[in-house]
């Protein structure tokens, strides 16, 4: 049970951390775009989410390490 529940977590924080680092991205790219004025929201929305979407990775390689290692201590769960 145990188990399928550090999967579930890990495949649910891969996920996120992707979807808000391409949030990210994808409002970097679009800062420029004609009808868009204000510049410096899009620049800072977009970099909370990619800074977000590391850091959710982060945790999601922490849980996959935790995983494929065994650990039983100092683990997230």
């Amino acid at each position: 049970m145990k188990t399928a529940l550090r999967v579930a977590i890990l495949v649910l924080c891969a996920l996120t951390g992707l979807l808000l680092t391409g949030h990210g991205i994808a409002q970097a790219v679009l800062i420029h775009t004609p009808g868009r004025p204000d510049v410096m929201r899009n620049l800072i929305e977009g970099s909370i989410s990619i800074a977000g979407g590391a850091c959710v990775m982060a945790v999601a390689y922490d849980q996959l390490e935790c995983l494929r290692t065994h650990r039983k201590s100092g683990n997230i769960l």
